[in-house]
């Protein structure tokens, strides 16, 4: 999923406040983002009266034609969940790697479940805060199946509603969201649905999926060796694109891996470290094939400013001037290289950045100011996703280069005197300084 962003954006301090104040991730159909994949439940079925998008402002998070739902259930139910999946709003996605959030991040859930046998906690405000991530893929027909088993008891639930349409509760609310992402798309990059189920007092029930296809369910059944994602059981296997030069680790920099770690493959890295405002970086990547072996010839793109990392650093690259991106989906400029021999392949670029720098860090490995000014460096393999190739994120904070003031000096030769000013001056060959 969103695929984020170093950097994606996380969901701002708003945001999360938001989505806390409405106990979780809930939404309204708009005009859909056009030609953009889709995940749409087929089962169970929700009522149109308890969708809920623009209620909860969440356009401004999701892509245009998101909904959210909520449905009473009774504590102790078991559910099955049917989705669709497609890669344009009409043609089934088969085949298609998804990851199923139990307790979605960010979502206020607190409703115990059971999934495969695995016990799912309450959510988190960050972006790996999910009660449990659960890999599934679609079937030829673009669907997939996931099945939970509520594990409230009734004294643990909420009171049961006058009806099905009852307003959601403002406190001491009960539920878990679901939300189902397309590996390697970011929140904008995909048009979902979100769903929540409010656990109450009301006898325990079965919801079955609309006859989930036998090729779609091991992902969703107990069954273990269904369980694991092509990330999780041949990483080895995956392309990488590494930052061998400068480098970087816990002394100069700070890792933010946990950050972006949904949105990208298990071996994916991201951290950020502070350059002087001026700064020219020569940044030296290795491509592989498969985590070792060289890819030699191989075109490869830096997206400077990558998409949905806030950046607003300026930079020069050869005659090309790089500013903020014009969108988030956007970045500031796709760079083009090609490897060498060795696997190897180079980028030159000068920050440009004169005002509204940071001040000076005491290390390379120093917190973050409140006030920022950064670019993050996002390597991309052509012809793969995020989750399908392992890759470094770089950001780098600017602060303000220090001042630094001419001196002059007296340079004799004979009877000749000469006077020099520079930064560092030296006499010319032949005097001696006085």
């Amino acid at each position: 999923m969103k695929h984020i962003p170093i950097t994606r954006k996380l969901v701002s301090g708003v945001a999360t406040l938001a989505l806390l104040l409405t106990g979780g991730l809930i939404g309204q159909s708009t005009s859909q983002a056009a030609g953009l994949p889709t995940i749409r439940v087929v089962s169970p079925d929700f009522n149109s009266a308890n969708e809920t998008f623009a209620a909860d402002d969440l356009g401004r998070y999701y892509a245009a034609g998101g909904r959210s739902f909520f449905k009473y259930v009774g504590a102790g139910s078991t559910i099955t969940i049917t989705y669709l999946v497609t890669t344009d709003g009409t043609t089934p996605a088969a085949d298609k790697a998804v990851s199923f959030m139990v307790n979605a991040p960010y979502s206020g859930s607190k409703a115990t479940w059971e999934v495969n046998g695995k016990a799912v906690g309450a959510s988190s405000d960050s972006a790996t805060g999910y009660g449990l991530l659960v890999a599934g893929k679609t079937d030829a027909a673009g669907k997939v199946s996931f099945t939970i088993k509520n594990t409230n008891t009734a004294d643990s639930a909420m009171a049961i509603p006058a009806s099905e349409t009852q307003a959601r509760a403002t406190t001491g609310r009960v539920q878990g969201n679901m939300k189902l992402v397309i590996d390697g798309l970011t929140d904008m990059q995909q048009v979902m649905d979100l769903l929540s189920f409010d656990i109450t007092k009301a006898p325990a029930e079965t919801l079955p999926g609309a006859t989930p296809t036998p090729t779609a369910t091991p992902a969703a059944t107990a069954t273990p060796t269904a369980t694991p994602t092509p990330t999780v059981t041949a990483p080895a296997s995956l392309p990488s694109m590494r930052l061998v030069s400068p480098a970087f680790g816990a002394s100069n920099s700070v890792d933010t891996t946990s950050d972006i770690a949904q949105y990208y493959s298990a071996k994916v890295r991201a951290y950020y470290t502070y350059i002087a405002a001026g700064t020219t970086l020569t940044l030296k990547y290795l491509v592989t094939s498969d985590g070792t072996k060289p890819l030699a010839n191989k075109e490869v793109t830096l997206q400077v400013n990558a998409p949905y990392s806030g950046s607003k650093a300026n930079w020069l690259f050869g005659s090309t001037k790089i500013t903020i991106p014009a969108s988030d989906p956007a970045s500031g400029a796709d760079l083009k290289g090609t490897t060498n021999a060795m696997g190897e392949v180079t980028f030159i670029i000068k920050n440009t950045d004169t005002t509204g720098t940071e001040a000076k860090p005491a290390a390379g490995n120093s917190p973050a100011p409140k006030l920022r000014l950064y670019g993050t460096f996002k390597p991309v393999i052509p012809g793969y996703g995020d989750k399908e190739s392992d890759v470094d994120l770089v950001t780098f904070d600017v602060y303000a280069a220090p001042v630094v003031k001419a001196t002059t000096i007296t340079c004799i030769k004979g009877k000749t005197t000469k006077k020099v000013t520079a930064v560092n001056p030296k006499c010319p060959t032949g005097y001696k300084k006085k």
